[in-house]
């Protein structure tokens, strides 16, 4: 079997209807996840462990460096074979 690694993460949206934003802080705004996106194509069952493992400390690295803000979650999803 193959399988795919995809990812998502979480950003701030503005959602004043005037879009105001004063100094970086915005009057009005809300935390949004983003949709799954494609990471990694084709890995093998033998793999994939050790391929999630790798993305998840990497950004165990980046978020103790730059924040919360930083955070990523990562997925494994099964590749259906289509004819």
């Amino acid at each position: 079997m193959r399988w795919n690694i995809e990812c998502n993460f979480r950003v701030e949206v503005n959602t004043d209807p005037r879009r105001r934003c004063y100094n970086g802080c915005h009057a009005k705004s809300e935390i949004v996840t983003t949709p799954w996106e494609l990471l990694v194509t084709n890995v093998s069952d033998e793999q994939i462990e050790k391929k999630l493992l790798f993305w998840r400390e990497l950004n165990d690295y980046a978020v103790s460096q730059r924040g919360e803000s930083a955070t990523k979650e990562f997925r494994a999803v099964l590749v259906t074979a289509t004819d």
